[in-house]
């Protein structure tokens, strides 16, 4: 067994909503044709690493990408709620434009970066369940290596963990690069992130035209 212990995070393609700036949430929006590619990228990135389990969101955009991963290094994805993205509640469809015009008062609200939507899972809950998510897959794989496929808002409560920010450091770094990879390394130096948000294996991966947005009346 190796001294070193080596989490890769990892989040989903793009969707059809990643492209038109709405809000995902719970909703169970698959990976359009753009995120597909950039999930193959992603696999043929890693086929030679000693990934030793997948673990992914149940949510379909989370769980083909992992899909795609799997089939490229040999490996059955774990799904599991646990790494799924927050319930956004009442701006689950909506643009960022749409949520300031129709919930003015929510924005109004915001503290430190995190804005918490109608109805929605408070930003605190999903703080709580992603670091408790990744320090099971930590103690799990101690000397190895696993990758976990989940969603931004989740990764980056994550990645705030590991770099010892306050849980409302929100909006400090961003993770919102479709098939984005993280590192989370746990070595004789301690734990550490070694790598941030890293999308260069689809630099190359045709993108789709987004559908023109329609506001909901």
């Amino acid at each position: 067994m190796s001294d070193q212990t080596t989490i890769l995070l990892i989040r989903h393609g793009q969707t059809e909503w990643n492209a038109q700036g709405r809000w995902q949430g719970h909703a169970d929006v698959p990976l359009n044709q753009t995120g597909r590619g950039q999930a193959q990228a992603l696999a043929r990135r890693l086929a030679a690493w000693p990934i030793r389990a997948i673990y992914a969101s149940d949510l379909q955009r989370a769980a083909e990408t992992a899909v795609i991963l799997g089939e490229t290094v040999g490996l059955s994805p774990q799904f599991n709620p646990e790494w799924r993205e927050r319930d956004v509640g009442e701006f689950s469809g909506l643009t960022g434009e749409e949520t300031r015009a129709q919930y003015p008062e929510v924005w109004q609200g915001m503290k430190r970066g995190a804005v918490n939507p109608p109805s929605g899972e408070p930003h605190d809950n999903l703080a709580e369940r992603a670091i408790a998510a990744y320090h099971r897959v930590l103690k799990r794989h101690q000397g190895e290596m696993a990758a976990v496929v989940s969603h931004g808002g989740t990764l980056a409560a994550v990645v705030t963990h590991v770099l010892g920010l306050p849980a409302h450091s929100y909006g400090r770094f961003s993770l919102r690069g479709n098939t984005g990879l993280s590192i989370v390394v746990q070595d004789d130096r301690g734990i550490y992130l070694s790598l941030l948000n890293d999308t260069s294996h689809i630099s190359h991966v045709p993108v789709s035209i987004p559908q023109p947005i329609r506001s909901k009346k």
